[in-house]
């Protein structure tokens, strides 16, 4: 037994000391555990901040987050597979536990939720094993921490009162107190580990096909002005920030001069992008800059963009605009002719009084009736289909205007 012990911390001290060694930046890792019932539950691990997998009740595997796991082939994913297999006892304890916590605090007969939180951290120039900030483990209630791990004592604390008996149960089982001790101190440093050197290595294998950095003008619906867009895609993790700024003639813009931000969106290869758009104004002479800074670069990237004002593009930018005022008023005025001379030959066809005289005398000497019939000498009335059509015909209209002309002379003239 003691020779088994000796070798499980020989193990423990290299592989910490290689985390030690491997790293001089702080990095965590941590899972997430949320218990609703006894048939649903989800367990997230994050390295960083970041996704690494996750898993609930309802699906039948973990689902890798990462470049290095997401598929069988990934140069990660048989240790990421070793590490869950490991982590299963965890698991197991996690949920008996939930019940046993929700058993004892319930509040009200639905709705409660136990969560557990544990995980290591490496920080440089200090020895997890003697830290209380390296190794962590903590259950909470709705929200609320209930209880901590102390590693070094291999004991449960309390933060609520209402913890403490089942505290002391908890205590006293040593194979699960020994199970979160040799997760804590070895498994996940171990992860920890690994995981970040897979990280480095698909940080250097996407860097081996640099970001790259498209500056587009797109067109505007504001007459003489299209939009930049300054976009750098390709870059990975997303923990790194990508600084990206536009200037136009050497001069930063901001929020307050129109620039608008994509924000870091995920690309469908899990590396990342950036994209900023600001209004340009066609017509006159400028020039815009996309400066833009990643781990990725070597130093700082640059697009320039110049815009050149040009008799040619100025009159282009007027005949578009004189296309986009005045065809609606010329389509406009055109309706309005045909809805005139519409309107005119209708009206001519339709008013049946048209070719009665002023004076009703003249109309009874020209032997028309009101309603635009003619009165033969028999005294009947002869319509207008008699003539073939409604209006009178052209003979017709002649020897009308022979008449009016003979009724109209003086015979004291002839």
């Amino acid at each position: 037994m003691f020779r088994y012990l000796c070798i499980f911390m020989l193990f423990s001290l290299i592989s910490q000391s290689d985390v030690k060694l491997g790293s001089e930046e702080e990095h965590i890792l941590e899972y997430m555990y949320t218990f609703f019932n006894s048939s649903h539950y989800e367990v997230v691990g994050l390295l960083d901040g970041e996704p690494v997998d996750f898993y609930s009740s309802v699906l039948k595997s973990p689902v890798p987050k990462k470049i290095w796991n997401e598929k069988e082939r990934s140069f990660g994913n048989q240790y990421w597979q070793d590490h869950i297999t490991s982590r299963q006892k965890i698991d197991k304890w996690f949920l008996s536990s939930a019940e046993d916590l929700k058993m004892h605090m319930t509040k009200n007969q639905s709705g409660d939720v136990v969560q557990m939180r544990f995980g290591c951290k490496n920080i440089p120039e200090r020895n997890p094993v003697h830290d209380e900030e390296t190794l962590f483990a903590e259950f909470a209630y709705d929200g609320e921490t209930t209880m901590n791990f102390i590693h070094n004592t291999n004991k449960w604390t309390p933060v609520d009162f209402a913890a403490q008996l089942i505290i002391n149960n908890w205590n006293r089982k040593r194979s699960i107190k020994y199970q979160i001790t040799n997760f804590l101190n070895v498994e996940c440093y171990q992860a920890l580990y690994n995981f970040q050197k897979f990280e480095l290595n698909a940080t250097q294998y996407n860097n081996s096909s640099d970001p790259l950095i498209y500056t587009v003008p797109r067109g505007s619906l504001k007459p003489g002005h299209n939009n930049l867009t300054c976009l750098v895609t390709g870059t990975y993790p997303s923990s790194s920030p990508i600084e990206m700024n536009l200037f136009r003639n050497n001069v930063n813009l901001t929020e307050m001069e129109g620039v608008r931000s994509s924000g870091v969106r995920p690309n469908e290869d899990n590396t990342y992008q950036l994209r900023k758009t600001v209004m340009i104004n066609a017509s006159e002479s400028e020039v815009y800059q996309c400066v833009v800074n990643h781990k990725s670069f070597p130093g700082t990237r640059k697009n320039t963009w110049e815009v050149k004002k040009s008799e040619e593009s100025s009159g282009g930018i007027k005949s578009s605009f004189y296309w986009t005022i005045g065809l609606p008023f010329f389509l406009l005025a055109v309706l309005v002719v045909v809805v005139v001379v519409w309107f005119f030959k209708y009206k001519w066809r339709s008013e049946p009084n048209r070719h009665l005289a002023a004076n009703p005398e003249e109309n009874a000497a020209l032997g028309v009736q009101d309603g635009g019939s003619l009165i033969d000498q028999g005294g009947e009335t002869t319509s207008d289909e008699a003539y073939g059509s409604r209006g009178s015909s052209d003979s017709d209209l002649s020897q009308i205007q022979r008449t009016l002309l003979e009724f109209n002379t003086d015979p004291a003239d002839n």
